[in-house]
C-alpha cells in the first residue's frame, strides 16, 4: 500500500479514537467486590397491586425504610409505625400485648415484603415541624422505652403477640436528633444516654439483629460529641446512619469516607456506614425549593435520573455500605420515582430499576476507567459489573448542577467484544428507550449523551 495512504489511514484512525469527550475501559479481570444496596428507600409501595407496588418489584429495591410513613395517610397516617402508634399509651403495661396496637403496622410491612422488599425499622419518631412537639421529647424512662422496643422487634422477629416471623435485620434508634427541636427536644447529653439505654438493652435481647443509628441530620452530627462518647463508654453499634441533602453528586463520596474515617478512629471499624437519607436539594427555601421540586417530581425529572445515577455511582465507590432515597410517598412531595396521581413510574425510577438488575444479575463490580479526553470534563460517573456467567453491565450517568451545559458528548467505549450490545437511554425525550450503539472504524463502541441523561448497558 502506498506510504501516503497508510500513513493518512492511521491520521484518521487516530482522529476517530480522540474525537470522543470520554472514553470508558472496562477491564472484567479485575474485581472490586460486590454490587452494593444503594439503591434503597425511604417508605414503601402504596400496596403490592398498585403500579407503584409492582414498580417495585421489577426494581428489586432492597430496603424501605420505615421512617415518615405515618406522615401519609396511603400507610395509615399517625396510626402506624412510629411508637406513639404502635404503643399509644406510654404509662400502661409493656408486658401485655393489648396494650400494643400493630394493625396497620402489620398490613405497610406486608406490602414491603410482597414488593420483593425488606424493610429497615426506625424505631422512633417523626418529625414534628408544626410548632408544637408532641412525641419528639426524651421519654420519660429511658429502660421502658428500650422494653417497648423489645416487644416490637419480638412481634416481628419471634412471633410474639400474634406476630410474624420476618426477616427484619435493621432495628434503627430515633431519627436526627442533631437537627432541631422538631426531631429531639432534649440536649445532646441526654440523647446520648437514652441512645446508651436502647442500643445496649436491645443488642443483648437481640444479640442476632443489626441495632444502630441515629440518623444524624448531618454525616457526622454532634461530631466532637457522639462517636466519641459511644466509643468511651463501649456502646455497641452495629451501623451508624446519616443525612445529606445537596445537589452535588461527589458528596456523597466525601462525606462517606469522612464517616467512614471518624467511626474507624474511634474503634468502629466493622460499623456498618449507612447514608439513609438523601435526595436533590438545590436549596430549601423560596425559588431553590422550588426548583428541586421541579427537579424532583416536575419538569425536569430526567435531571433527577441523572442525579439518582450518579449518586448511586459514588455510594457505590466510596466506604458507604448502603444508601437509601428519601422518598417514595406518591404525596410526599419529594419522590422522583413515581407519578403522584397514577403512580407510574417516571424517569427517576429507571435508575433505580436499573441498579437493581445489577444487584440481582451482575451481583460483581469490574475494574472502571473513565478519562476525559484532552478536555476539562467533570460530569461523566459509571459502574461496571459482571454476572456468574460473564456477562457485563455497564451504567452510566451525565450529570451536572449546571443548567448552561447544553452540549452533547460522544463517550467511547472500551467493552469486550460481544456477540450482543444492549443499551437503554434515559434523557430529555427517551425513558429507558433502547437505543442503539455506534461503532467506530477501529472496532470501538461510541455513545452519544446529553445533559441530564443515563444509560445501562448489558454485554453478552
Amino acid at each position: 500500500m502506498n506510504t501516503k495512504v497508510v500513513s493518512l489511514f492511521a491520521i484518521m484512525l487516530s482522529l476517530s479514537v480522540i474525537a470522543a469527550d470520554w472514553t470508558i475501559s472496562v477491564d472484567s479481570s479485575v474485581s472490586l467486590g460486590a454490587i452494593k444496596p444503594v439503591n434503597a428507600v425511604n417508605c414503601g409501595p402504596c400496596s403490592p397491586t398498585s403500579a407503584q407496588g409492582k414498580a417495585f418489584k421489577a426494581a428489586n429495591i432492597p430496603y424501605a425504610r420505615t421512617h415518615d410513613m405515618n406522615h401519609s395517610w396511603t400507610y395509615g397516617g399517625p396510626y402506624v409505625l412510629d411508637i406513639s402508634a404502635i404503643f399509644p399509651n406510654f404509662d400502661a403495661d409493656e408486658t401485655k400485648s393489648e396494650n400494643y396496637d400493630f394493625t396497620l403496622t402489620d398490613k405497610a410491612l406486608e406490602w414491603m415484603f410482597k414488593a420483593g422488599t425488606k424493610p429497615f425499622f426506625r424505631l422512633g419518631q417523626s418529625i414534628e415541624p408544626w410548632g408544637k412537639t408532641y412525641h419528639v421529647n426524651p421519654p420519660k424512662d429511658y429502660a421502658k422505652w428500650a422494653r417497648i422496643c423489645e416487644r416490637i422487634i419480638a412481634h416481628y422477629t419471634e412471633g410474639w403477640a400474634n406476630g410474624m416471623k420476618w426477616d427484619i435485620k435493621y432495628w434503627e434508634i430515633w431519627n436526627e436528633p442533631d437537627l432541631d427541636k422538631k426531631t429531639w427536644t432534649g440536649t445532646k447529653e441526654e440523647f446520648f444516654e437514652f441512645f446508651k439505654v436502647a442500643v445496649t438493652h436491645l443488642k443483648a435481647r437481640f444479640p442476632n439483629l443489626k441495632i444502630g443509628g441515629p440518623a444524624m441530620a448531618k454525616p457526622l452530627g454532634w461530631k466532637e460529641f457522639f462517636i466519641p462518647a459511644c466509643a468511651k463508654e463501649k456502646v455497641p453499634l452495629d451501623f451508624y446512619s446519616w443525612h445529606r441533602y445537596c445537589s452535588d453528586a461527589r458528596e456523597a463520596s466525601r462525606f462517606g469516607h469522612e464517616v467512614r474515617a471518624w467511626l474507624d478512629k474511634h474503634g468502629y471499624e466493622k460499623t456498618e456506614s449507612i447514608y439513609n437519607e438523601w435526595n436533590y436539594v438545590y436549596g430549601w427555601r423560596g425559588g431553590n425549593w422550588r426548583y428541586s421540586r421541579q427537579v424532583e417530581s416536575g419538569a425536569y425529572n430526567q435531571k433527577a435520573a441523572a442525579y439518582a445515577a450518579a449518586m448511586m455511582v459514588e455510594s457505590q465507590n466510596s466506604p458507604i455500605d448502603m444508601a437509601m432515597y428519601y422518598d417514595v410517598r406518591t404525596y410526599g412531595g419529594m419522590n422522583m420515582l413515581f407519578e403522584s396521581i397514577t403512580h407510574q413510574p417516571m424517569r427517576g425510577y429507571y435508575p433505580f430499576y436499573a441498579w437493581g438488575r445489577m444487584l440481582k444479575d451482575y451481583p460483581e463490580q469490574i475494574k472502571c476507567t473513565l478519562a476525559p479526553n484532552g478536555k476539562k470534563l467533570n460530569d461523566l460517573f459509571a459502574v461496571a459489573a459482571s454476572s456468574k456467567t460473564g456477562k457485563l453491565a455497564l451504567y452510566i450517568s451525565r450529570y451536572t448542577n449546571d443548567n448552561n451545559v447544553r452540549n452533547d458528548i460522544t463517550v467511547r467505549l472500551n467493552l469486550p467484544k460481544a456477540k450482543r450490545y444492549s443499551c437503554h437511554l434515559t434523557d430529555d425525550w427517551r425513558i429507558f428507550t433502547e437505543y442503539p450503539l455506534e461503532t467506530t472504524s477501529d472496532g470501538a463502541i461510541e455513545l452519544t449523551l446529553v445533559p441530564s441523561s443515563f444509560a445501562f448497558i448489558e454485554v453478552e
